[in-house]
C-alpha cells in the first residue's frame, strides 16, 4: 500500500508540498491547518472538523479489500468478533466522506465513490466469485497439499497480488497500479494462466478410472463451460456480441481518427 499511495495522487501532491503540511503544529486538522494533500493519517485516523482521532483504521472504510472477495468491513469484524460489527458500512463511508470534504465539493466525492464500488463489483462479479468456486470444484482434482500445485499460486496470486493491488489502488487513486498492475495482470492471468491450468485438470482426470476424480472433473468442467459462456467473458471464446464487437471497433477507429497524424 506503500507504493500505491506514492504513486496516487494525493501522494504526488504530498511529496510536492511537504513544505506546506503543517506537520509541527499540535493541531492538525485537515481544512484548518493544513490543505496541501493528505497522509494515511488524514484520512484514516486524524481528526476533522467534527470528528475525534481513531486509531481504529477501518472506521472509515466502506470495503475491507484484504480478501479475495471483497465484503462489507462489518462483515468481516463479526467474523472476527470484533465491536465494528455494529458498524455497518454506510456509517463508515459517511465519516470517510466527512474527511473528503474538507477539500472536496459533495459531487466529487459521490461520484469518486461510483467509479470505486464499480471496479470493486466488476472484479468481484467477473473474476473472484467465479474464480473461488472454481478454485474450490478444483481443490479434488490436486494433490491435497496446500501450495504444492501450480495453480493454488496462480489462483493466490489472482487475488493476493494483483486482485488487491486493483482494489487498494482505486481506493487511493493510484491509476498505475489499478490497471497495468492490476485488472490487466488480473485479466492476463485468469485466461491465461488460470484458465488452462483448470482445463488441464478436467483432461487428466475426466476419464479417470476413480469415480470420484471422474465425477469432480465433470462438475468443474461443467461450471467453467458455464463461467466462459457467460457475457462476462464469451469474448475468450469469440462469441462477443456483434452489437458490443460493432460498437468497440467503432471507439477504436474513432480513437485512431483524433490522433492520426495529417
Amino acid at each position: 500500500q506503500k507504493e500505491i499511495y506514492e504513486e496516487s495522487k494525493h501522494g504526488i501532491a504530498f511529496f510536492s508540498n511537504q513544505d506546506e503540511m503543517n506537520m509541527d503544529s499540535a493541531k492538525w486538522i485537515v481544512g484548518q491547518d493544513y490543505w496541501a494533500a493528505p497522509t494515511c493519517a488524514t484520512c484514516h485516523m486524524s481528526a476533522t472538523a467534527t470528528q475525534d482521532v481513531t486509531h481504529d483504521i477501518g472506521m472509515r472504510i466502506s470495503w475491507n479489500n484484504r480478501p479475495a472477495l471483497s465484503i462489507r468491513p462489518e462483515v468481516s469484524d463479526a467474523k472476527m468478533g470484533l465491536p465494528g460489527k455494529d458498524v455497518p458500512w454506510q456509517v463508515r463511508r459517511s465519516s470517510m466522506q466527512d474527511v473528503c470534504s474538507a477539500c472536496h465539493e459533495d459531487q466529487w466525492v459521490g461520484n469518486f465513490y461510483v467509479q470505486y464500488d464499480e471496479l470493486i463489483n466488476l472484479y468481484n462479479q467477473k473474476f473472484a466469485r467465479p474464480g473461488a468456486e472454481l478454485y474450490a470444484l478444483a481443490r479434488p482434482l490436486m494433490k491435497p497439499v496446500e501450495f504444492g500445485n501450480k495453480i493454488d499460486f496462480t489462483w493466490f496470486e489472482l487475488w493476493h497480488h494483483e486482485g488487491r493491488r486493483a482494489r487498494h489502488a482505486v481506493a487511493m487513486m493510484a491509476p498505475d497500479y489499478t490497471h497495468w498492475h492490476g485488472t490487466y495482470e488480473i485479466a492476463r492471468n485468469f485466461y491465461t494462466e488460470y484458465v488452462p491450468e483448470l482445463e488441464e485438470l478436467v483432461e487428466q482426470h475426466i476419464h479417470s478410472d476413480d469415480a470420484d476424480k471422474r465425477a469432480a472433473a465433470e462438475k468443474l468442467a461443467a461450471r467453467l463451460d458455464e463461467v466462459l459462456n457467460s457475457d462476462d467473458h464469451k469474448w475468450y471464446l469469440g462469441k462477443m456480441d456483434p452489437a458490443e464487437a460493432a460498437r468497440r471497433k467503432a471507439a477504436q477507429d474513432e480513437f485512431k481518427a483524433r490522433y492520426e497524424k495529417e
